[in-house]
Protein backbone atom coordinates (compact mmCIF):
# COMPACT_ATOMS: atom_id res chain seq x y z
CA UNK A 1 0.00 0.00 0.00
CA UNK A 2 2.97 2.44 0.82
CA UNK A 3 4.48 2.19 -2.17
CA UNK A 4 1.95 2.47 -4.30
CA UNK A 5 0.77 5.78 -2.26
CA UNK A 6 4.59 6.76 -2.89
CA UNK A 7 3.91 6.27 -6.92
CA UNK A 8 0.59 8.02 -6.67
CA UNK A 9 2.25 11.39 -4.38
CA UNK A 10 5.69 11.06 -6.01
CA UNK A 11 4.71 10.41 -9.38
CA UNK A 12 6.33 7.81 -11.58
CA UNK A 13 9.11 9.36 -13.46
CA UNK A 14 10.50 11.56 -10.80
CA UNK A 15 12.37 9.49 -8.54
CA UNK A 16 13.60 5.80 -8.56
CA UNK A 17 11.98 2.64 -6.97
CA UNK A 18 14.69 2.29 -4.51
CA UNK A 19 14.59 6.30 -3.68
CA UNK A 20 10.70 5.74 -2.93
CA UNK A 21 11.67 2.18 -0.99
CA UNK A 22 13.96 4.34 1.56
CA UNK A 23 10.94 7.23 2.02
CA UNK A 24 8.47 4.43 2.59
CA UNK A 25 10.81 2.63 4.89
CA UNK A 26 11.69 6.32 6.59
CA UNK A 27 7.72 6.29 7.08
CA UNK A 28 7.14 3.15 8.46
CA UNK A 29 10.03 2.99 10.84
CA UNK A 30 8.88 6.65 12.39
CA UNK A 31 5.41 5.53 12.97
CA UNK A 32 6.52 2.22 14.41
CA UNK A 33 5.04 -0.19 11.78
CA UNK A 34 7.68 -2.42 10.89
CA UNK A 35 6.16 -5.48 12.66
CA UNK A 36 2.89 -4.62 10.27
CA UNK A 37 4.99 -4.47 6.86
CA UNK A 38 3.62 -8.12 5.36
CA UNK A 39 0.03 -7.67 7.06
CA UNK A 40 -3.15 -7.13 4.86
CA UNK A 41 -4.68 -4.37 5.33
CA UNK A 42 -7.29 -6.16 6.56
CA UNK A 43 -5.81 -8.24 9.35
CA UNK A 44 -4.31 -4.61 10.59
CA UNK A 45 -5.30 -3.86 14.08
CA UNK A 46 -7.18 -0.50 14.30
CA UNK A 47 -4.34 1.55 15.74
CA UNK A 48 -2.15 0.29 13.15
CA UNK A 49 -4.59 1.24 10.25
CA UNK A 50 -4.48 4.45 11.76
CA UNK A 51 -1.09 4.85 11.68
CA UNK A 52 -0.71 3.39 8.03
CA UNK A 53 -3.60 6.42 7.10
CA UNK A 54 -1.01 8.88 8.73
CA UNK A 55 1.78 7.57 6.69
CA UNK A 56 0.16 7.60 3.69
CA UNK A 57 -0.46 11.22 4.21
CA UNK A 58 3.20 11.63 5.05
CA UNK A 59 4.48 10.14 1.91
CA UNK A 60 5.11 13.77 0.00
CA UNK A 61 6.40 15.14 3.00
CA UNK A 62 3.77 17.50 3.40
CA UNK A 63 4.85 21.15 5.79
CA UNK A 64 1.49 20.75 7.81
CA UNK A 65 -0.54 17.60 8.16
CA UNK A 66 -4.09 18.12 8.89
CA UNK A 67 -5.78 15.03 10.26
CA UNK A 68 -9.54 14.92 11.70
CA UNK A 69 -10.30 12.75 13.99
CA UNK A 70 -7.11 10.44 14.14
CA UNK A 71 -8.10 8.52 17.57
CA UNK A 72 -11.88 7.90 16.99
CA UNK A 73 -12.02 4.17 17.71
CA UNK A 74 -8.53 3.61 19.70
CA UNK A 75 -8.89 2.24 22.55
CA UNK A 76 -6.69 4.77 25.22
CA UNK A 77 -3.44 2.85 24.95
CA UNK A 78 -3.62 2.76 21.11
CA UNK A 79 -4.65 6.63 21.28
CA UNK A 80 -2.07 7.35 23.38
CA UNK A 81 0.55 6.10 21.14
CA UNK A 82 -0.93 7.57 17.97
CA UNK A 83 -0.74 11.30 19.70
CA UNK A 84 2.57 10.51 20.84
CA UNK A 85 3.67 9.39 17.14
CA UNK A 86 2.13 12.47 15.85
CA UNK A 87 4.17 14.60 18.58
CA UNK A 88 7.05 13.20 17.23
CA UNK A 89 6.52 13.88 13.57
CA UNK A 90 5.44 17.32 14.93
CA UNK A 91 8.60 17.78 17.05
CA UNK A 92 10.48 16.83 13.17
CA UNK A 93 9.75 19.96 12.00
CA UNK A 94 5.96 19.75 10.15
CA UNK A 95 3.13 21.26 11.68
CA UNK A 96 0.17 18.93 12.92
CA UNK A 97 -3.29 19.83 13.40
CA UNK A 98 -5.81 17.67 13.79
CA UNK A 99 -9.29 17.58 15.69
CA UNK A 100 -10.09 15.35 18.67
CA UNK A 101 -13.88 15.58 20.02
CA UNK A 102 -12.84 15.16 24.03
CA UNK A 103 -9.75 13.86 24.19
CA UNK A 104 -8.79 11.91 27.58
CA UNK A 105 -6.76 14.34 30.34
CA UNK A 106 -3.62 12.06 29.19
CA UNK A 107 -3.65 12.86 25.63
CA UNK A 108 -4.93 16.99 26.73
CA UNK A 109 -1.91 17.48 28.37
CA UNK A 110 0.08 16.52 25.13
CA UNK A 111 -0.86 19.15 23.09
CA UNK A 112 1.13 22.40 22.57
CA UNK A 113 -1.60 24.60 21.48
CA UNK A 114 -5.03 24.26 22.18
CA UNK A 115 -7.99 25.44 19.47
CA UNK A 116 -11.46 25.36 22.05
CA UNK A 117 -14.46 25.40 20.03
CA UNK A 118 -17.92 25.52 20.98
CA UNK A 119 -21.19 26.25 18.85
CA UNK A 120 -19.15 27.22 15.82
CA UNK A 121 -16.89 29.84 17.73
CA UNK A 122 -13.25 29.58 18.95
CA UNK A 123 -13.91 30.26 23.26
CA UNK A 124 -10.02 29.28 23.72
CA UNK A 125 -6.37 29.26 21.91
CA UNK A 126 -3.34 28.56 23.97
CA UNK A 127 -1.31 26.29 25.39
CA UNK A 128 -3.45 23.65 26.86
CA UNK A 129 -2.11 23.76 30.39
CA UNK A 130 -3.23 27.46 30.39
CA UNK A 131 -7.06 26.66 29.79
CA UNK A 132 -8.10 25.88 33.23
CA UNK A 133 -6.30 29.14 34.47
CA UNK A 134 -8.50 31.03 31.30
CA UNK A 135 -11.85 29.46 32.52
CA UNK A 136 -11.63 30.50 36.33
CA UNK A 137 -10.08 34.50 34.67
CA UNK A 138 -13.65 34.29 33.03
CA UNK A 139 -15.74 32.66 36.37
CA UNK A 140 -15.42 28.91 35.35
CA UNK A 141 -13.86 26.67 37.82
CA UNK A 142 -12.65 23.22 36.95
CA UNK A 143 -12.72 20.86 39.28
CA UNK A 144 -9.06 19.31 40.27
CA UNK A 145 -10.21 15.84 39.57
CA UNK A 146 -11.99 17.16 35.94
CA UNK A 147 -10.62 16.63 33.04
CA UNK A 148 -10.44 19.93 31.19
CA UNK A 149 -11.25 18.98 27.57
CA UNK A 150 -14.72 17.47 29.42
CA UNK A 151 -14.98 20.53 31.22
CA UNK A 152 -14.12 23.64 27.95
CA UNK A 153 -17.41 22.40 26.67
CA UNK A 154 -19.67 24.37 29.44
CA UNK A 155 -18.21 27.74 28.15
CA UNK A 156 -21.27 29.81 27.77
CA UNK A 157 -22.29 31.63 24.51
CA UNK A 158 -20.97 34.91 26.01
CA UNK A 159 -17.71 34.24 26.54
CA UNK A 160 -17.43 33.94 22.91
CA UNK A 161 -16.85 38.14 22.71
CA UNK A 162 -13.03 38.70 22.14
Amino acid sequence: VMLYAADLKLGFNDLTKEQKVEIVDEIIHLLRLEKAMDTECSRLSGGELKRLSIAQELVDNPPVLFLDEPTTGLDDASSWMCVELLKRIASGGRTVICSIHTPSAKIFEMFNTVYVVANGQCVYSGEGQNIVPYMEAVGLRCPKTYNPADFSKSFPMNLMNF
